[in-house]
C-alpha cells in the first residue's frame, strides 16, 4: 500500500496545525529532502508509489498539499491534476518539474494545480511553496465553513 512517515511527535499535535503533504516522487534524494523538511517542520507527509496507492491515501486521509513528480505522472500529468483537483476537496496540488516557465504554470492552474516546483527538490523552495500552499488552503477553508454557517 503507502508507506506513512508519521513526522509530528503525538504529544505535539494538539498544539500545531497538522500540515499533511501526499507526494508522489520517485525514490532517491527527492523523497529525503521532503522527509528532511518534513520533519524539522513538524509537518505530516506520506508517500505513494503509484497514481493508485495515491488515489486511495487522498480518500481516506484528505491532505491539504499534494506534491508529485511530473515524470511519474507522464504524458499524462493533466489529467492527473483534474483528477486529484476534483477527488481532493480543496487541496493544494504541486507539480514537481525539471522544466518550469509561465506557460507551464498557468496550464497547471488551469487544470486545478497549484504550484510548480523546480526538480532536483531543493529544501528553501519546498518550505516556500508548501508555507504558501498552507497559507492559501487555510484561507480558502474558514471561507467556505464562514459560508456554511
Amino acid at each position: 500500500m503507502w508507506h506513512l512517515a508519521e513526522i509530528l511527535p503525538r504529544r505535539h499535535r494538539s498544539s500545531i496545525p497538522v500540515v499533511t503533504i501526499l507526494c508522489l516522487l520517485g525514490e532517491g534524494p527527492d523523497r529525503s529532502l521532503m522527509t528532511g523538511v518534513c520533519h524539522r517542520n513538524q509537518w505530516g507527509v506520506s508517500f505513494s508509489k503509484t497514481r493508485e496507492e495515491a488515489e486511495r491515501f487522498l480518500q481516506k486521509f484528505k491532505p491539504q498539499i499534494m506534491l508529485f513528480d511530473r515524470d511519474i505522472a507522464g504524458a499524462d500529468w493533466r489529467s492527473f491534476v483534474t483528477g486529484f483537483a476534483a477527488a481532493s476537496g480543496g487541496a493544494c496540488i504541486m507539480l514537481v518539474s525539471k522544466v518550469i516557465d509561465d506557460y507551464l504554470w498557468s496550464e497547471l492552474v488551469t487544470y486545478g494545480g497549484y504550484e510548480v516546483v523546480r526538480k532536483p527538490l531543493r529544501e528553501d523552495e519546498v518550505s516556500r511553496a508548501v508555507r504558501m500552499a498552507w497559507s492559501y488552503w487555510s484561507s480558502a477553508a474558514k471561507r467556505a465553513s464562514s459560508t456554511t454557517k
